[in-house]
């Protein structure tokens, strides 16, 4: 393998399986606070795909002699825990189900259409699984968004697109990867994933019958 494309492949892959076990000890605090049962085993369904796609992926980097090391510090994983922990419902499942599984998933496809047999094949079932869960947020925020009257939603467009732009800050913040540099590696153009996540990110809107209100940071210049 080449040593270029190695190093590319693998940081991106650490970044994935990273945020694989975030989003499990997210969801595996947020059970006890979940609004209903069914919302609860949803969360703990999550918590369990999370460890499986973890361990698969792990098991890939140390093929790829990549041995698994967070890329994020410990003192900015507590500011991410925190803030988490402190979310309602609707902001919870807007940065978790729409911003890291829906729009980020989006992001994961095309890394993995360009990659190895290996990492495809480690991806897959993380792929599909992220997918149900961000039909779960949906529903969650499809149901919210039913119940707000039709003068609230612009507002509640505004929060959702809020909370993305906080979500790419803290990834900024928190994750010191030079992203752009390793899908160039692969094939990927800059333009390109953002307009994967600009496009995700209106389709997503659509789905929950909001009007589509952009952060300025996804949309590619």
């Amino acid at each position: 393998m080449d040593p270029l494309y190695k190093n590319a492949i693998g940081t991106l892959l650490t970044v994935y399986t990273d945020i694989d076990l975030l989003a499990l000890e997210l969801c595996a605090d947020r059970i006890s606070k979940a609004p209903s049962l069914e919302a609860k085993m949803e969360l703990a369904h999550q918590v369990e795909e999370e460890r499986i796609h973890f361990r698969i992926q792990e098991k890939w980097l140390n093929h790829l002699e990549m041995p698994f090391q967070s890329p994020i510090k410990p003192h900015h994983r507590k500011v991410l825990l925190d803030a988490f922990s402190g979310m309602d419902w609707f902001d919870f499942l807007s940065c978790l189900q729409i911003g890291i599984e829906g729009i980020g998933i989006a992001l994961v496809e095309k890394v993995s259409a360009h990659a190895d047999e290996g990492t495809r094949a480690s991806l897959e079932i993380p792929i599909r699984d992220e997918k149900r869960q961000t039909s779960f947020g949906l529903r969650e925020l499809a149901e919210m968004v039913e119940k707000t009257p039709f003068d609230e939603r612009p507002a509640l467009a505004r929060r959702l697109s809020d909370n993305l732009s906080q979500l790419y800050r803290w990834a900024e913040h928190c994750l010191p990867v030079s992203f752009e540099e390793h899908w160039e590696v692969l094939g990927l153009s800059r333009q390109e994933m953002w307009e994967t996540v600009h496009q995700k990110t209106l389709e997503l809107f659509r789905e929950l019958n909001l009007e589509p209100v952009l952060p300025e940071e996804f949309v590619c210049s």
